[in-house]
């Protein structure tokens, strides 16, 4: 679908494909389910944000040619193809190409082939033996410098919440989105390549507030330009599961049982486990373990709590017990982990 240059979205078959949520599912029938109004959706959205963990991998460019088509290889993250200058497009492995104007954002999920081009294609080729180890960002190009037409920043990116379930768990299809005259994804990648190539102190810290930034931006322009729907963010919809993951990140210390769970859900102990685990691809104790290490990690670096007080703030009744958790989820101790930040 098209809707002028501004508030585009392309994905496969022109249209979004979104994940089944409880409703349409099989056993749909053992419950009434409505999804989460907007405002309720952004502000789940805004308490699950503050439990992200981001990793990034290092980012490319990769400069093409009119006529060229750089083969990309496949990842087992999600992959982001920003594009800086020109117009191109992606060639998908099922034959499909996705237009990917200036100023768009390409989500691409884990393990699909692709490849990017420029024009009319007449040459190919791959990034084998393409970039440089030493340079602070690796080029890659398809054609002559003389004659670059199109630049592309991409980059390879995870997103769990809380070591939980991650933000584009259930993308299943690429997904271009259209910014038109907003700059502000412009400035961010930008900056982003600006912070790569300079490798300056606190480089981490600026590159990983860069992309929490990036990911907003991706997640407003993908509300605005789907109605309000985020397809990949289904397990979210349905306000039974979602209930029980707001009350977990508002109350990680308190005491908490699968039955306690499925009662704040309205479901049964055996439907809430089982939805659960398909949706966030772990169990409900595990979660709520893992929202409470995170959290307990972030009061270790911002806070002078004593590891007793943390331990008590995120659920654990003994210290003993929540080191051994926090070991194994970190692999250093609290104390170990907090000297790294004071």
């Amino acid at each position: 679908m098209r809707k002028g240059r501004k508030g585009v979205l392309w994905s496969l078959n022109r249209t979004i494909s979104v994940v089944p949520t409880l409703a349409s599912t099989a056993d749909a029938g053992e419950y009434n389910v409505h999804t989460l109004k907007k405002g309720e959706t952004e502000m789940l959205l805004e308490k699950l944000f503050d439990n992200l963990a981001l990793n990034v991998d290092p980012f490319a460019t990769c400069r093409l040619a009119d006529g060229w088509r750089l083969r990309l290889p496949c990842r087992d993250w999600v992959t982001l193809h920003y594009t800086l200058v020109g117009d191109g497009e992606l060639k998908l492995g099922s034959g499909e190409v996705l237009p990917i104007p200036g100023n768009s954002l390409a989500l691409m999920p884990p393990n699909l082939v692709h490849a990017v081009q420029c024009g009319t294609v007449a040459h190919e080729t791959g990034i084998d033996g393409q970039g440089d180890p030493e340079a602070p960002i690796c080029e890659l190009v398809a054609g002559s410098l003389d004659h670059v037409a199109l630049t592309i920043a991409c980059g390879r990116i995870q997103v769990n919440y809380a070591g939980g379930m991650g933000l584009f768990d259930h993308l299943k299809e690429a997904i271009v989105l259209d910014f038109g005259d907003n700059s502000k994804m412009r400035r961010i990648f930008e900056m982003l390549i600006d912070e790569y190539r300079q490798s300056g102190p606190a480089c981490a810290a600026m590159m990983t507030a860069l992309m929490n930034q990036c990911l907003i931006e991706i997640m407003r322009e993908a509300e605005a330009q789907s109605d309000g729907a985020l397809p990949w963010l289904s397990a979210l919809e349905d306000p039974r599961l979602s209930k029980v993951i707001e009350t977990i990140l508002d109350r990680p210390e308190d005491n908490y049982t699968v039955e306690g769970m499925a009662d704040i859900a309205a479901m049964s102990r055996a439907t809430f486990a089982r939805h659960f685990e398909k949706f966030f691809a772990r169990t409900p104790m595990d979660y709520l373990r893992d929202v409470r290490l995170r959290r307990a990690a972030q009061l270790l670096q911002v806070s002078s709590l004593p590891v007793d007080g943390v331990a008590g703030k995120v659920g654990y009744a003994s210290r003993s017990q929540f080191s051994r958790a926090f070991h194994g989820q970190y692999g250093v101790s609290p104390a170990e982990f907090r000297k790294q930040y004071h």
